[in-house]
C-alpha cells in the first residue's frame, strides 16, 4: 500500500465525502468538495460530534488508533493524513 501523504489525503477525502452524503446536517442538501487543504471544522463547520465519528470511520478504514493529543492538532485532511502516516509507522 502506498503511504504518501497525496494518497492517503485522497483516502481520508473520499471517507469524508462518504460520511457527509450519510450524515450531512448542515442546510446545505450538496455535500461540498473535500480537498487536501479542507479544513473539517471552520471549512465544513463539522462538530466535535461529528468530527468524532468521522475520526472512528477513520480509524476503522486504516486499523490504527489516533492518540487525543495529535487530534488536537489536526485540522485539515493533510494533517490527519500525516497523523495517519505517523501512527501507522509507528
Amino acid at each position: 500500500m502506498d503511504n504518501s501523504t497525496e494518497v492517503v489525503a485522497h483516502k481520508l477525502a473520499e471517507i469524508l465525502t462518504d460520511y457527509l452524503e450519510n450524515n450531512w446536517v448542515g442546510s446545505s442538501p450538496d455535500t461540498p468538495t473535500i480537498t487536501a487543504q479542507t479544513n473539517m471544522v471552520t471549512g465544513l463547520q463539522l462538530d466535535s460530534f461529528q468530527v468524532m465519528e468521522f475520526m472512528l470511520e477513520v480509524e476503522d478504514h486504516f486499523d490504527i488508533a489516533v492518540d487525543l493529543e495529535s487530534l488536537a492538532e489536526i485540522q485539515t485532511i493533510n494533517d490527519l493524513a500525516l497523523v495517519v502516516i505517523t501512527v501507522q509507522s509507528s
